[in-house]
């Protein structure tokens, strides 16, 4: 009985935000300006489906980074309670590569039909589909659920005598510094650009494969500083010290450490997100069940643990609240381009 109450509220409110969005007027004109079309057709296309869907088959998640990523385990620690709810199995896949390119060209080609979905972070894949010309437009699939908010963060060497953003812009003056990223052209170092922009400094960007060798750079003295996810560096603060987090207000469970918004700098912030999508195309039908099932999932208690055990700022958006977010991060990437190049 509990699951039914609960099924029936969740589809209640995915019919809500698809009732609130049709009033609104429609979506952002991102896909024109790549001259997409895959996806334009999908609500005169869906409108004639059927009101419900079950699986008959088993649903396969295809995740955009290496098992054991934080997008990975997120989908995992899912996993159980989305059989449940679906009663069939899911699953989990990795297509790591080429920044996301791999999986979200391979979920992009699938069948629309809701039994290959892409777990991805934003802004991550909509930056590499555009300094990588990618085929697929990330606001055009269709987006079911983002799980959190991950905001980057500042971090350096614990003991550097650079401990405060005052005292890097000053140390930039006079002295050669250096960031760590993700790779040339990835959503890190566009964040770190950006940022280097709105201090008015200058470093030198050093690329590594991968957020943990980043901090690990960092914890080594090879670099400065890093521009990284907040969760790459949550198990490395006794040699990391944190000192802003790049976002409008300070992050909860950082109540110590200032916002660039308070030390008087206001710039794009690319907080990053964890969330799951399906191809273009698919019946609204299969996109409102899967919505209400991972929606049912993200409230069980078992996932509510992992969730606060691992450190990430729970901020749940379904269907067309989250594409909105997916294309705004599109408009901001497409303002800073040249940085990709």
């Amino acid at each position: 009985m509990k699951k039914t109450v609960k099924r029936l509220g969740f589809l209640l409110l995915a019919l809500a935000l698809a009732t609130e969005c049709i009033g609104c007027g429609g979506s952002s004109d991102s896909s024109d300006t790549l001259g997409s079309s895959k996806g334009s057709s999908v609500s005169a296309s869906n409108t004639e489906e059927d009101t419900t869907w079950d699986p008959k088959e088993p649903i396969h998640i295809v995740g955009q980074s290496e098992a054991g990523s934080g997008p990975d385990l997120f989908v995992r620690a899912l996993q159980p309670y989305l059989q449940e709810e679906l009663d069939t199995a899911i699953v989990v896949e990795n297509a790591a590569g080429s920044g996301g390119k791999i999986a979200c060209t391979q979920v992009w080609k699938a069948e629309p039909d809701g039994y290959t979905l892409l777990a991805h972070s934003s802004p991550l894949t909509t930056v590499t589909q555009i300094s990588k010309d990618g085929e697929y437009n990330i606001p055009d699939f269709e987006h079911i659920i983002s799980f959190d908010i991950t905001p980057y963060v500042l971090a350096v060497k614990k003991g550097s005598p650079i401990d405060s953003v005052e005292k890097l812009v000053e140390a930039a003056k006079t002295e050669k510094l250096s960031n760590s990223n993700s790779g040339i052209g990835g959503a890190m170092h566009l964040q770190s650009m950006i940022m280097k922009d709105a201090l008015g400094i200058e470093y030198d960007e050093v690329p590594y494969n991968g957020s943990n060798p980043c901090v690990l750079a960092v914890m080594n003295g090879d670099v400065t500083m890093s521009v990284v996810a907040y969760d790459a560096v949550i198990n490395n603060q006794e040699e990391v010290e944190i000192l802003a987090v790049l976002a409008d207000e300070r992050l909860e469970l950082l109540p110590d450490v200032p916002c660039m918004k308070e030390l008087g700098y206001e710039f794009p912030f690319l907080s990053m997100r964890r969330g799951v999508v399906a191809p273009p195309e698919t019946p609204k039908a299969v996109v409102d069940r899967l919505i209400e099932a991972f929606a049912v999932a993200v409230e069980e208690p078992g996932f509510q643990k992992y969730a606060e055990e691992s450190g990430v700022s729970m901020d749940v958006k379904l269907g067309e609240e989250y594409k909105m977010i997916d294309e705004a991060y599109y408009d901001t990437v497409m303002q800073y381009v040249d940085y990709l190049g």
